[in-house]
């Protein structure tokens, strides 16, 4: 069973808008071993937990107000990618405007899974990773982890429930439990933070003005899963978008298709006996 963690980011000004939402996969054991040193970097500064935008503004529990913590933020910055990079098993970034997906969505899909941006980007990373899962481990399902405390929690709830029982989307994210919990809790999803909140600053401070190469940590991060090929990202957009729901309703139909065969197959076999 995969440990999944997904966490949400979203950025924007007055011209543009964009939500991102990360899901880092762990497999049990290699998640221990992130877990061990990660408590022991969030017990050196007194913090509850890890959160990007306070410690990167040295804000809350990461206020850089002596010397020493200040050498303690420079050695974390250089640490986290690594503690992340060397034990995650997948990360997958999906980002996307909200207003163009709501304005391009299919009746169909709003009708069965909804409009809220939190919703439907967890649902395109559950898309997206049981493609991924289809592929290259098509034995294991996955053990999902949301935050609790998101006004958006419901609908991420219930967006997640439907997909589940819904026959062909079922069979494609292969979801065996999908679950709220406290911040602080599960440490998988602190480090979906840390990847959520660089990407979103990364399109909206660099992309946006025509420089493609991201922070040195963020690069650090990237360097590393990228090479091991534990990264994918989609930022689903223009074309691209069109092309996702084409795809989707295609691998949706497939499902389907495949179940009703197992079905008659099965009810001729126990006609011929």
């Amino acid at each position: 069973m995969l440990k999944g963690f997904m966490d949400r980011g979203e950025k924007f000004d007055a011209t543009d808008r964009v939500a991102c939402v990360v899901a880092t996969v762990f497999k049990p054991t290699l998640y221990k071993q992130f877990v061990r040193p990660w408590e022991r970097m969030l017990k050196r500064w007194g913090a509850s937990a890890f959160h990007a935008t306070d410690f990167y503004n040295g804000a809350e529990e990461f206020k850089r107000d002596t010397s020493e913590k200040k050498k303690w933020f420079d050695e974390d910055a250089r640490q986290i990618p690594i503690l992340i990079g060397e034990n995650v098993t997948r990360i997958l970034c999906v980002a996307f405007r909200p207003d163009e997906f709501v304005a391009r969505a299919s009746a169909e899909w709003k009708g069965n899974f909804g409009t809220d941006t939190h919703a439907i980007a967890a649902q395109l990373c559950l898309v997206i990773n049981g493609w991924w899962l289809q592929e290259k481990k098509p034995s294991e399902s996955f053990a999902y982890v949301q935050e609790a405390g998101d006004e958006s929690e419901g609908k991420v709830a219930e967006a997640a429930r439907r997909m589940r029982i819904d026959k062909g989307y079922s069979a494609l994210i292969r979801v065996r439990s999908f679950n709220m919990v406290d911040k602080g809790v599960a440490k998988g999803l602190e480090a979906s933070d840390f990847v959520a909140w660089h990407w979103n600053k990364h399109y909206m401070d660099r992309l946006r003005k025509g420089y493609p190469e991201p922070r040195k940590d963020f690069a650090a991060l990237m360097n590393l899963t990228e090479r091991q090929g534990k990264v994918q990202s989609a930022f689903i957009t223009g074309d691209k978008l069109n092309t996702f729901f084409e795809v989707l309703e295609r691998a949706r139909n497939d499902k389907l298709k495949e179940k009703r065969e197992h079905a008659n197959a099965k009810a001729k076999g126990q006609t011929a006996q």
